[in-house]
C-alpha cells in the first residue's frame, strides 16, 4: 500500500512539474499587444496600435523607424515561418531538421537557390540605392526582437537557437518564392517521356503546344519521371507553402456602381500555417500604405494607400528550359557545345546537419545551368540533364521594384517599377483614385525558335535553343484602361507577344470564361457584386462537359438519380451531393481514357501538372481522339463507354464510402479544409482545421486539390486572402480575410482568430481611419535605447 502511495505521488509531482511548465511556457511566449518597448537604432517614439485582428498600425516621424519598427513586429509574430523561409531559400533545412533534410538541401542548393541569393545580395548592397537604409532598419528590428526575447516555441522544441538575419536572407525568402511559382520542373519531365512514349496525336488532343521537330529528342529514358517525383516530394516535405496561382479583377469607374476603381485580388497559395501573408498599416510624413508583407521581407507584395492599390497573380510563364547534355565518351569532365567540348564547371557545396558532422557534395554546371539530373544519384537516369531558369539568370531587382510599386506616385511610375522584374513570371494589377486600371505581365520572356518546343527536353549539344535572348518589356502583354472598363487575370493564356502565343503552364480558361460572364454584361458592380464573386463556386467546365456526361448514361437504370443531375447548375456548393458526384465521375472518365497509356508510375505525377487540367474538357469534347480506347483490351472502346463504366464506378465507389441514399451524401463531407503547421504532424495542436467547405478545382472560390480516389479530397491551395479595395472609401470600405491569422505564435489570441470566419466566407474590414485606429486598447510604443 505505501508503494502504491508513493508512486502515486510521483505520478501527481510529474503531472504537477509538467502543468507548471506549461503554464510557464505559456506565460513566456503569449505576445503582447501593448507597453513600451526599448529598441536600438529608433530616433523618435514610434506608436503601435493593434486592432482588432492583430493588425500593427505603425506611426513614426521617418521611413526608417517604420521599417526599424515593422521588422520588429514582424518577428513578434511570425519569426519561426520568417526562419524556415530564409533556411528553404538556402539549402540550409538541415540544421533545423537533422539528416532527413539533406536531400532536399541538395535538390534546393542544386536549383541555384542559395547561390543566387548570396550573389543578389551582395550585388543589391553594392549598388547602394535608396531603399538600402530601410532593408537595414528592417534587419535591425528583427534582430532587436530576437536579442530581447525568448526564441519561438518551435526552436525550443527543436533544441535551436535562432540566428540573427542579414540583408541575404531577404533574397532567400524571395527566390524560394519565385522558385515555387515554377511548373516546368514537374510538367516538363512528364511531357517529355509522354512525347517519346506516344505518337503526337495524344499529346495534341490535350491542348498543349508539341510537336516533333530538330530539337526534339529521339533518346528514351523513363526514368524523366523521378526527376518530377524529386521535385514534388521536395516541395511536400519542407513545410513552406507553394505560389500556385490567382484571381484578380480591377473594375474601372465606369463600370464600378461606386463611380470609382476597385480592385480585387485573391493569389492561390498552398495553405499551411501560419498564413503566408502579414498585414500591416505603415504611416510617416513622407508615405502612407496599407500591405501585405511576405514575413522576412521589408516590403508588401499586395498593397493600397489612398492613392493607388497593386494586386499580383500568377503569370505561369514558362521561365525553365531542360537540356539533355552530350557528354563525352572518354572524358566525363566534358560536354558538347555548338560543336566545341566544353569543361563542365564544378561547386562543392557543404551542408550543416543537426547532430551530425557535415556533408558535402558537387554541383556540376554546363552553359546552360546546373546539372539537375546529378540530384537522381541513387537512381541515375540514361541522360545528363541541365537546366536554365530565368529568375537566376538576370540581375535581382526586386527588392527596388516592390519598393516602386508600393511608393509610385502615378501610373507611369508603377509601370517602370514593374518592368524591372525579371522573374517570377507575375501578373501585376493595379488601380488608383483617378480612375485608371492596368495589368501587366512581367518577368524576362526568353526568345525562342518554336513557343510549342518548351515543354519537352531541348538537345544541348546543338546550341539552337540556348536561352540566349528575352523580349523588351514592352513587348509583355499588358492592357491600360481597356474601353471594356476592366482589366483581370486567372492564370489563364494571355495575349500574344510580338505575334506568338507564349508558351507557359496556363490554367484552364474556366475562372477567366467566369470572370468574364460575371463583369461583361452592362450593370454596373458593387462591392457586394464583387465579394459575391470571390466566392463564386460555378465550374466553367462542368457545365461544358456536364450534357455529353448525361447523355452517355441517358438509358441508366437510375433515372432517379439522372434527374437530380440533370438539375444541377455547376456549383460546388458543401451542402449539395451533386459535386461529389460529378467530380468523381471526370476524374473517373480521365483515368480511364488515359491510365493504360501513361502507366502506373507516371499517372500521381501527370494528376500534379496543370496539364491535367487543361486538358480534361478538350479531351472530353473530342469524341474522335485515340485516348479512348484502352490498349489492355481486345475491344476499341469509345467515348460512350468510356463514361458510362465510369459512372458505375463512380456511384458504386461513392455507395460504399457515404452510404445507399445518395441525397444524404455531402460535397463538404469530402471537401474540407485544414492548415497544417511544418511541424504539425507531430504537434497536431499547432494546426488548424477541419472546415466543410465549398469550391473546387478551377472554380472562383479555387479550394484545390489532386483528385484522390478515396474518401476525402484533402484542399492543398486556395486563397491566400480574400481582399477588395474600394477607392469610393478607401479608409473605411475596403475589405480583407486570412485563412487563419495574423500571428504565429500559437499563444496568441490571433493565431487562428479568422479561420471559420475565412471558411465560412466572411470579410473584415482593412482599416486606415486614423480616429478609429487610434480608439484601440492595443498600443505598443517603440521608443529610442537611449
Amino acid at each position: 500500500m505505501k508503494i502504491i502511495k508513493v508512486f502515486g505521488l510521483l505520478i501527481l509531482m510529474l503531472l504537477v512539474g509538467v502543468a507548471g511548465y506549461i503554464f510557464y511556457i505559456k506565460i513566456t511566449l503569449s505576445p503582447s499587444y501593448s507597453g513600451d518597448i526599448s529598441i536600438g537604432g529608433i530616433q523618435n517614439e514610434v506608436e503601435v496600435y493593434f486592432t482588432a485582428y492583430g493588425v500593427p498600425h505603425i506611426y513614426a516621424q521617418s521611413d526608417e523607424d517604420a521599417y526599424r519598427s515593422l521588422g520588429y513586429v514582424h518577428a513578434k509574430e511570425r519569426l519561426w515561418q520568417m526562419d524556415l523561409l530564409r533556411h528553404v531559400g538556402s539549402g540550409r533545412l538541415s540544421e533545423l531538421f537533422g539528416p532527413d533534410m539533406i536531400k532536399n538541401d541538395k535538390f534546393l542548393r542544386t536549383m541555384g537557390l542559395n547561390s543566387y541569393a548570396a550573389e543578389s545580395a551582395k550585388d543589391y548592397i553594392s549598388r547602394n540605392h535608396s531603399t538600402l537604409p530601410l532593408v537595414r532598419a528592417y534587419i535591425d528590428g528583427i534582430n532587436s526582437y530576437i536579442l530581447n526575447n525568448p526564441k519561438p516555441l518551435e526552436h525550443r522544441i527543436l533544441g535551436i537557437d535562432v540566428e540573427p538575419f542579414e540583408i541575404q536572407n531577404v533574397f532567400e525568402t524571395l527566390t524560394y518564392m519565385s522558385f515555387s511559382f515554377s511548373n516546368a520542373h514537374i510538367t516538363d519531365p512528364v511531357l517529355t517521356e509522354l512525347s517519346q512514349k506516344l505518337d503526337s496525336t495524344y499529346l495534341q488532343d490535350l491542348n498543349i503546344y508539341h510537336y516533333k521537330g530538330e530539337s526534339t529528342l529521339q533518346s528514351f529514358d523513363d526514368r524523366y519521371r523521378l526527376q518530377a517525383k524529386n521535385t514534388i516530394s521536395v516541395l511536400e516535405s519542407i513545410g513552406v507553402p507553394e505560389f500556385i496561382g490567382s484571381n484578380s479583377w480591377v473594375i474601372s469607374p465606369g463600370k464600378s456602381a461606386t463611380g470609382k476603381v476597385i480592385l480585387s485580388n485573391d493569389p492561390h497559395i498552398a495553405f499551411g500555417q501560419p498564413s503566408v501573408w502579414y498585414e500591416s498599416h505603415l504611416n510617416t510624413p513622407t508615405s502612407e500604405y496599407y500591405g501585405y508583407h511576405i514575413p522576412g521581407a521589408p516590403f508588401p507584395l499586395l498593397m493600397h494607400s489612398t492613392r493607388h492599390a497593386t494586386g499580383i497573380t500568377m503569370f505561369e510563364n514558362d521561365d525553365m528550359d531542360f537540356y539533355v547534355e552530350e557528354i563525352h565518351p572518354e572524358d566525363s569532365s566534358k560536354y558538347m557545345h555548338k560543336g566545341e567540348w566544353k569543361e563542365i564547371l564544378s561547386v562543392k557545396e557543404v551542408i550543416k546537419v543537426k547532430g551530425e558532422g557535415p556533408v558535402s557534395f558537387t554541383i556540376r554546371k554546363t552553359t546552360h545551368g546546373p546539372i539537375v539530373s546529378d540530384i537522381l544519384r541513387d537512381d541515375p537516369m540514361n541522360d545528363i540533364v541541365s537546366m536554365f531558369w530565368a529568375t537566376t539568370n538576370f540581375p535581382n531587382h526586386m527588392i527596388e521594384a516592390v519598393h516602386g510599386l508600393t511608393h509610385g506616385r502615378d501610373l507611369a511610375e508603377i509601370e517602370k517599377a514593374a518592368s524591372i522584374i525579371h522573374g517570377p513570371g507575375l501578373n501585376i494589377m493595379y488601380g488608383d483614385s483617378s480612375g485608371n486600371v492596368a495589368w501587366w505581365a512581367v518577368g524576362k520572356l526568353i526568345k525562342r525558335r518554336d513557343e510549342r518546343t518548351s515543354k519537352t527536353f531541348y538537345d544541348g549539344a546543338s546550341g539552337l535553343d540556348d536561352a540566349d535572348s528575352v523580349y523588351s518589356f514592352s513587348d509583355n502583354p499588358h492592357a491600360i484602361n481597356p474601353p471594356w472598363n476592366y482589366v483581370h487575370s486567372a492564370n489563364n493564356q494571355p495575349d500574344t507577344v510580338k505575334g506568338v502565343l507564349y508558351s507557359g503552364y496556363y490554367l484552364p480558361d474556366d475562372r477567366g470564361e467566369r470572370i468574364k460572364q460575371l463583369l461583361d454584361p452592362d450593370s454596373s458592380v458593387s462591392i457586394d457584386d464583387v465579394k459575391s464573386m470571390l466566392l463564386d463556386n460555378r465550374s466553367m467546365m462542368m457545365v461544358e462537359v456536364k450534357g455529353i456526361l448525361l447523355q452517355a448514361i441517358k438509358d441508366t437504370d437510375r433515372g432517379d438519380l439522372l434527374r437530380e443531375l440533370l438539375k444541377w447548375n455547376g456549383n460546388f456548393n458543401q451542402d449539395d451531393f451533386r459535386p461529389l458526384i460529378f467530380q468523381k465521375w471526370v476524374n473517373e472518365v480521365l483515368k480511364a481514357a488515359q491510365y493504360d497509356e501513361i502507366g502506373e508510375e507516371l499517372w500521381p505525377i501527370y494528376k500534379r501538372t496543370h496539364t491535367y487540367k487543361v486538358a480534361a474538357e478538350h479531351l472530353i469534347k473530342n469524341e474522335k481522339s485515340k485516348w479512348w480506347d484502352n490498349d489492355t483490351t481486345d475491344v476499341i472502346e469509345s467515348r460512350s463507354d468510356i463514361i458510362r463504366n465510369a459512372f458505375e464506378v463512380t456511384v458504386a465507389d461513392l455507395t460504399n464510402q457515404w452510404g445507399q441514399d445518395y441525397t444524404k451524401w455531402q460535397w463538404g463531407n469530402a471537401h474540407s479544409l485544414r492548415h497544417n503547421h511544418a511541424m504539425g504532424e507531430v504537434l497536431g495542436f499547432l494546426n488548424i482545421g477541419d472546415f466543410p467547405v465549398s469550391g473546387g478545382n478551377e472554380v472562383l472560390n479555387n479550394m484545390g486539390y489532386t483528385y484522390d480516389e478515396g474518401k476525402y479530397q484533402t484542399i492543398l491551395f486556395g486563397p491566400s486572402t480574400r481582399r477588395i479595395v474600394d477607392f469610393s472609401d478607401v479608409r473605411n470600405n475596403s475589405y480583407s480575410i486570412l485563412p487563419t491569422g495574423q500571428s504565429g505564435n500559437y499563444f496568441s489570441p490571433h493565431y487562428s482568430d479568422q479561420a471559420e470566419m475565412f471558411a465560412n466566407g466572411e470579410f473584415r474590414k482593412m482599416i486606415m481611419n486614423h480616429s478609429i485606429i487610434k480608439q484601440s486598447e492595443n498600443k505598443m510604443v517603440m521608443i529610442p535605447a537611449n
